[in-house]
C-alpha cells in the first residue's frame, strides 16, 4: 500500500514539475468542484442545484449569498478565488504564446499537410537566397516550400514558407515534414562547422530521406569533395560539392576571364538567361535529328542547346565512347553534353537549355 502512494505521489510531483500550467488550472477545478459539492451536502440540493449557487461566483460576481451556512458562503468565496485565478493563468499563458512567438519571429508548424513540395533540410547563410531564386519568376513559385531546421526561431520572414523545427536526421521530423509526398529535397552544409563534422550530418540526413522516400530527388551540398563517394553510395542523385566548385571555378576565371560573370548570370533567374530541363516530349522537327542539327534549329528560337539525358544503353556508350558520360538515376541514364558523336535525339530525351524563360514547346 505504501509503494502505491508513494508512486501516486511521485506520479503528480512529475506532472507537477513537467506541466507546471495544467497542474495548476487542474488544482483550480478540483478546489471549484469541492466547493459545489460542499454546498450540495450542507443545503441539501442536486449538483445542477449547488452549481447555480456557486456558478455566479465562479464568474466573478459573488453578490448577495442567500444561505446562512458558513460553508456555502466560504465555498461562494473560494469559487470566487478560483475564478480570479483561472483568468490569471490563462491571460497568463496566452501572453507567453504571444511572446514566444513573436521572438520565434513567426508560426512554427508542428506537422505539414502538403504534396509535390521541397524541403530545405537544415540552414544556412545561403538558405535565404536559395529560399528567394526558388520562388522568383524563373523558378517554380507555385511549389510549396519547408524548411526543417533544428532551430528556435523561424530563419527568415515569408508567409510562403512553412518552417518545422526538428532534426532532420531524424524519420519523426521528416515525417511531420511529409517528406513521403515531397519531390524535391535541399540538404544544405553547415558551413560554421568543420568540413568533416558537417558532411557526416549531410550523409545521415540523405541516408534518412531516402530510407522514407526513394523517388524524392535528392540534391546536397557538402563541403569536402572526397566525400562524394558516401553521398553516392547513399544514393543522392546530386551532389554540389563547395571546394570543388569553387577551385574550378576559379582556375576557369583565371584562364577565361569573365566566365565567373557568365556563370552567375546563368545561375540567377531574375534577370537575363538561365539554365532549364525541358522534359517535356520534343516535337516532331527535333526528335530524330543530330545534335548538331537540333543546336541550330533551336538557335533560331533563342534558345541554346547544351546537352541532353537520355536511356543508358550499351549501344549507345559505343557510340559516344569519346564523350563525357555522367550517369544518373542509379546508372540508368546518362547525362551527355555537347556530344560530338552523331547521336540523334529521342522522344523520351530530357534537353538542357540556355533560354531567357522556360520554353513553353519545343
Amino acid at each position: 500500500m505504501k509503494r502505491r502512494i508513494r508512486r501516486f505521489l511521485r506520479f503528480v510531483y512529475k506532472k507537477v514539475v513537467n506541466r507546471p500550467i495544467t497542474a495548476v488550472l487542474g488544482l483550480l477545478v478540483f478546489i471549484y468542484l469541492c466547493s459545489t459539492v460542499l454546498i450540495m451536502i450542507f443545503e441539501k440540493v442536486r449538483f445542477g442545484e449547488a452549481s447555480n449557487i456557486v456558478m455566479p461566483a465562479f464568474l466573478g460576481e459573488l453578490g448577495i449569498v442567500d444561505s446562512e451556512s458558513i460553508v456555502t458562503q466560504i465555498s461562494c468565496l473560494a469559487a470566487l478565488v478560483v475564478s480570479v485565478a483561472f483568468l490569471a493563468v490563462v491571460t497568463a499563458k496566452i501572453t507567453s504564446l504571444f511572446i514566444e512567438f513573436c521572438r520565434r519571429g513567426g508560426s512554427i508548424v508542428h506537422k505539414v499537410n502538403l504534396s509535390d513540395h521541397v524541403i530545405i533540410c537544415g540552414w544556412s547563410v545561403q538558405g535565404e537566397r536559395i529560399v528567394s531564386e526558388l520562388l522568383s519568376d524563373g523558378g517554380e513559385p507555385h511549389q510549396e516550400i519547408v524548411v526543417l531546421a533544428d532551430r528556435e526561431q523561424r530563419p527568415l520572414q515569408d508567409d510562403r514558407v512553412e518552417f518545422v523545427k526538428g532534426d532532420p536526421t531524424q524519420d519523426e521530423a521528416l515525417k511531420r515534414a511529409r517528406i513521403e509526398e515531397a519531390s524535391s529535397v535541399i540538404v544544405l552544409s553547415d558551413l560554421t562547422k568543420r568540413d568533416t563534422r558537417a558532411d557526416a550530418e549531410a550523409l545521415m540526413i540523405v541516408l534518412a530521406v531516402e530510407s522514407l522516400n526513394r523517388d524524392v530527388h535528392t540534391t546536397v551540398q557538402i563541403q569536402n569533395s572526397s566525400n562524394r563517394v558516401h553521398l553516392e553510395r547513399a544514393h543522392a542523385d546530386e551532389i554540389i560539392c563547395v571546394d570543388q566548385m569553387a577551385g574550378h571555378l576559379v582556375v576557369a576565371s583565371t584562364v577565361n576571364h569573365g566566365i565567373s560573370r557568365v556563370v552567375s548570370e546563368l545561375l540567377t533567374f531574375n534577370s537575363g538567361s538561365e539554365f532549364y530541363r525541358y522534359d517535356v516530349q520534343p516535337s516532331d522537327e527535333v526528335v530524330g535529328k543530330e545534335f548538331k542539327e537540333a543546336v541550330q534549329l533551336l538557335v533560331r528560337e533563342g534558345i541554346i542547346l547544351l546537352g541532353f539525358e537520355t536511356d543508358d544503353t550499351e549501344e549507345l556508350r559505343q557510340g559516344v565512347s569519346d564523350d563525357l558520360v555522367h550517369s544518373v538515376k542509379g546508372g540508368k541514364r546518362i547525362i551527355l553534353v555537347n556530344p560530338q558523336s552523331k547521336y540523334k535525339i529521342r522522344q523520351k530525351d530530357a534537353l538542357f537549355l540556355i533560354a531567357e524563360s522556360e520554353p513553353a514547346q519545343l
